[in-house]
């Protein structure tokens, strides 16, 4: 089971203004679509792997239908779309979706990362 929180733009605004991490973890970012089959099976491998980094890394979803503000200031264009962001605000992101290995070799840097 996912331990992700839907992420909106309010809360956004909280935990990482202006490009400002305040959460004092790295946060890691799922941009998806129910009804598109890749982050479907995306939805697999982030349910099979993230609860392995519950408490380490903040968690979060956006349905792009839902928050397409949140989509348009990440510069989402395709689906499924990760952002994740260090503990000092530096933000990387990924178009496509991962295998568990690869999920958890990014995590795993995410943390190391300062």
């Amino acid at each position: 089971m996912s331990v992700m929180n839907k992420l909106t733009a309010s809360e956004l605004n909280n935990i990482y203004p202006l490009g400002e991490n305040r959460t004092g973890k790295p946060i890691f970012i799922d941009f998806y679509a129910d009804w598109w089959g890749p982050c479907k099976m995306f939805e697999q491998v982030l349910d099979n792997v993230t609860p392995k980094y519950e408490g380490k890394i903040q968690m979060y979803k956006v349905d792009i239908e839902e928050e397409p503000q949140l989509a348009q200031q990440f510069g989402v264009r395709s689906i499924p779309f990760t952002v994740m962001i260090s503990t000092s605000g530096e933000r990387e992101s990924q178009t496509g979706s991962m295998t568990p290995d690869q999920l958890k070799y990014y995590f795993d840097g995410l943390i190391q990362k300062k």
